[in-house]
């Protein structure tokens, strides 16, 4: 019983929706500390959207993805460098990564997109 619960608690953290959020030269790894001072800057959209393993930063009101999956929801604007996305994309800059999802508008510097 308790190996099988060591391998469950690996596979939850393995798999967790925030690796870190970083403002400033803070850095959050906490689900609720990260919600909370997402809800602050209005990044609700992200907060409903279904992703795993998300680094996040912050950079002058800029929501800036730097690595993980994103699977469902809208990305409202930012920047995304690096991961995977396969949700809505609405708006924003496309730096880098693998796109497999909507687009609707934005900046597409990997010039993959449509």
């Amino acid at each position: 019983m308790y190996i099988y619960n060591l391998y469950i608690n690996y596979k939850l953290f393995e798999h967790m929706k925030y690796k870190s959020l970083t403002i400033g030269d803070k850095v959050y790894k906490n689900q609720k500390d990260i919600e909370k001072r997402l809800e602050n800057q209005n990044f609700y959209w992200v907060i409903d959207a279904e992703f795993e393993n998300a680094e996040l930063e912050i950079k002058h009101d800029t929501l800036v993805w730097e690595s993980g999956k994103w699977f469902h929801g809208k990305w409202e604007y930012g920047i995304f460098n690096n991961g995977e996305f396969h949700g809505t994309w609405e708006n924003g800059i496309f730096e880098g990564g693998t796109f497999k999802g909507n687009w609707i508008s934005g900046i597409d510097y990997t010039e993959k997109i449509n």
